[in-house]
């Protein structure tokens, strides 16, 4: 058994939705080399860089946020990898390649390849997206299925926003049918996801935040 990060770490440049990158602040504060007895730093992001959880409350307000659900929520037990080719912009239907999606299953993870353009304009202008009735398709049909996690940086392509948000909803609307299926965007899954049998997530716990940046890691049949 082995087990992997499946999410960014968090680094002074970080590529942000529509914008060609954003910095992560951060300050030294106390220092064993000068007049301080230990290391400190104080660092402030926004809460959608980096990989990242969206909670219901980021489009809802009667919507859970991160930091309402139980530790147990975020251990996924039985996740699948579905790979999929996705041009600039591409905005991923619905099809019978939702067909394929095992109803066992409670973590989806979509393998596009777009990390290779992390570190350019177009992972964040001309970024893919995920059609609406995908979400819908998914709450309606796999109800065991309580998180989908992608490799690029957001369900909304930056090209047709309006789409993008429908998507959101369609996924986290805390009225919609069966549960709402959170979100985990910019994730890594440039390795071999061969083997992978559980998923963890970590979001940073903040009180009243919507959404939290997260670490994720995998476990791996070695």
């Amino acid at each position: 058994m082995i087990y992997r990060f499946l999410s960014h770490l968090l680094t002074e440049k970080l590529p942000a939705y529509g914008g060609g990158g954003h910095s992560l602040d951060m300050a030294k504060t106390g220092s064993v080399s000068g007049e301080g007895s230990a290391n400190i730093y104080r660092f402030s992001m926004g809460s959608h860089w980096g990989t990242h959880v969206d909670a219901p409350n980021h489009f809802f307000e009667n919507g859970r946020k991160a930091a309402d659900y139980p530790p147990e929520f975020w251990l996924f037990r039985a996740p699948q990898v579905i790979d999929v080719t996705l041009a600039p912009s591409e905005i991923l239907n619905s099809g019978k390649w939702l067909e394929s999606i095992d109803g066992s299953k409670d973590i989806l993870l979509l393998k596009s390849g777009w990390k290779r353009h992390r570190d350019k304009e177009l992972y964040c202008k001309e970024n893919p997206g995920i059609h609406p009735d995908v979400g819908m398709y998914i709450r309606k049909k796999l109800p065991n299925i309580r998180a989908v996690g992608i490799d690029w940086i957001s369900v909304s392509p930056f090209c047709a926003r309006p789409i993008g948000r429908q998507a959101h909803k369609a996924f986290l609307d805390p009225e919609g049918e069966n549960n709402p299926v959170l979100i985990i965007e910019d994730m890594d899954l440039s390795c071999n996801l061969k083997g992978l049998f559980e998923v963890t997530v970590s979001p940073l716990r903040v009180e009243g935040a919507d959404s939290a940046p997260c670490t994720v890691i995998g476990g791996f049949d070695d």
